[in-house]
């Protein structure tokens, strides 16, 4: 007979593919992202400073370098391991530590601020003092883009995904034990209303894993 705990436990200290978080990017995310930070019709992007809050490897960063000068792109993560190959690409990062919440950057320094599924992994007291960061360090009119699962849609997704997918269900069957700010679009959008003045929700995200949301300062 099988023995459910000792399956459990199993299935709970799963081990993620590598190539999970650097799946390839859309052609239409791409498109769509750079539509959202002001960049896919701008002609003037020369000037454009970028940061990246959470940017890991530099997935998003090439995205943006494509259409921006990638010296104008920077990038923040607690994770050196992953921060080192986004440098081995000529990129500008920073290390944040996870016992502070301050961003070493001047007041009004960029106009874009970019995050992708970094601010459920924040806990939430950090996360909150992470917005207030962002918000300062963004120039009046900037533009902050958000994204993050929509809890508890996120959970009916995973069940759905890992029936479908055989590679990445040990991720998908049980909840990401790293989630440790679980919110519902109702809850990001409360907590960026506190700062700018303009939230919007990309309508048809609502209903998907991913929620992103158009914030302008």
């Amino acid at each position: 007979m099988l023995n459910i705990s000792k399956w459990l436990i199993k299935y709970k200290n799963r081990e993620i593919p590598p190539d999970f978080y650097e799946q390839p990017i859309g052609a239409n995310t791409a498109e769509r992202i750079l539509q959202l930070c002001g960049i896919k019709n701008n002609y003037n992007v020369s000037d454009v400073k970028i940061f990246d809050f959470g940017c890991g490897s530099g997935r998003y960063m090439k995205l943006f370098a494509m259409n921006v000068p990638k010296e104008n792109i920077i990038g923040t993560d607690i994770n050196w391991s992953s921060l080192s190959q986004a440098h081995k690409c000529g990129f500008n990062c920073v290390l944040l530590s996870i016992a502070d919440s301050i961003l070493p950057f001047d007041n009004e320094c960029f106009d874009v601020v970019f995050s992708s599924n970094v601010i459920e992994h924040i806990p939430r007291d950090l996360y909150l003092k992470y917005l207030e960061e962002i918000h300062r360090v963004l120039k009046p009119g900037g533009i902050f883009v958000v994204g993050a699962p929509n809890y508890p849609v996120k959970r009916l997704y995973d069940i759905r995904t890992a029936i479908k997918t055989i590679k990445y269900r040990k991720y998908y069957l049980f909840d990401d034990p790293t989630h440790c700010n679980k919110l519902s679009i109702f809850e990001v959008e409360r907590d960026l209303n506190r700062l700018f003045e303009n939230v919007f929700l990309l309508a048809g995200f609502h209903l998907r894993v991913i929620l992103h949301y158009y914030a302008i300062n």
